[in-house]
């Protein structure tokens, strides 16, 4: 009898102490994948080059270089990219009228302001910024053909601005600004293109 006591107790003891199956185990939590605003991409060296063109007709009156290299962030680091400006011209003495006579400056020339978002999809968008004024030619002939009167002798100044987001990949061109200058029926245009540094 002690025998059949002893054997039951050591099977009991032998159930209690079996591992848990594969069922009963916890199941763990999949690892949380990180977030969108916390991915952290490398910035991407762009080589930007802006041509503006002057256009009498067929004839090219003038045709102005501009190039620089920026970089291009993801959208997510977007904010922490100070983007390209450059600042080229030259100041011009304009007289001003009454009885004390002084001697101001304008500042004639070009400004460029750039900033470049690179696209999951391999593409580049682009917010460019180009403002350019110039000085009308001078002399009887340039007053002749413009037919405006200049007054005092003060020089005329012509502006010429655009603010565009444009989406273009690499090595691709872009001409899609066209404006004609209303004295003197000029064509201008910009073309921009970009190039990825390796």
């Amino acid at each position: 009898m002690k025998k059949l006591v002893y054997l039951a107790w050591l099977g009991a003891l032998c159930l209690a102490t079996q591992p848990v199956s594969g069922q009963d185990k916890p199941q763990e939590k999949p690892t949380e994948k990180p977030k969108a605003a916390e991915r952290s991409k490398p910035a991407i060296p762009v080589k930007v080059q802006i041509v503006f063109t002057e256009q009498d007709g067929d004839k090219k009156i003038a045709s102005m270089p501009y190039s620089f290299v920026s970089t291009a962030r993801d959208i997510y680091n977007y904010a922490n990219s100070a983007g390209t400006s450059i600042r080229s011209g030259v100041r011009i003495p304009v007289e001003t009228d009454g009885k004390d006579q002084k001697t101001t400056y304008l500042d004639v020339g070009s400004n460029i302001d750039c900033r470049i978002i690179a696209e999951d999809d391999g593409r580049f968008a682009l917010n460019l910024v180009f403002d350019r004024s110039a000085i009308y030619p001078g002399g009887a002939s340039g007053e002749e053909k413009l037919e405006v009167t200049r007054p005092n002798g003060q020089p005329l100044i012509r502006s010429f601005r655009i603010s565009e987001n444009m989406i273009l990949k690499d090595g691709q061109n872009s001409e899609s600004v066209l404006s004609t200058d209303p004295l003197t029926g000029h064509i201008l245009r910009v073309s921009v293109t970009i190039n990825v540094l390796k």
